[in-house]
């Protein structure tokens, strides 16, 4: 199983979609914009940041395992 492709394509949205709600600060700077920048994008940040620090393990994890199978007793 690979997890780059999949990684780099959750890691490309995300840096997208900060930069679009960073470009909506222009036009939109109010109580409301902050309140939903805490609540609801900061918080998707963090668990999509989450999100690609498992993949990151599960990486690891499967390239251990088949390393293990493909050279046993290594």
């Amino acid at each position: 199983m690979r997890f780059g492709t999949t990684r780099s394509q959750i890691y490309d949205a995300q840096k997208s979609a900060r930069v679009r709600w960073d470009a909506t600060g222009d036009d939109w700077d109010d109580a409301v914009r902050r309140e939903h920048g805490e609540k609801i994008v900061d918080e998707l940040d963090k668990s999509v940041s989450d999100i690609l620090a498992a993949i990151d393990q599960l990486a690891t994890v499967f390239t251990q395992a088949r390393q293990e199978c493909e050279f046993p007793g290594s």
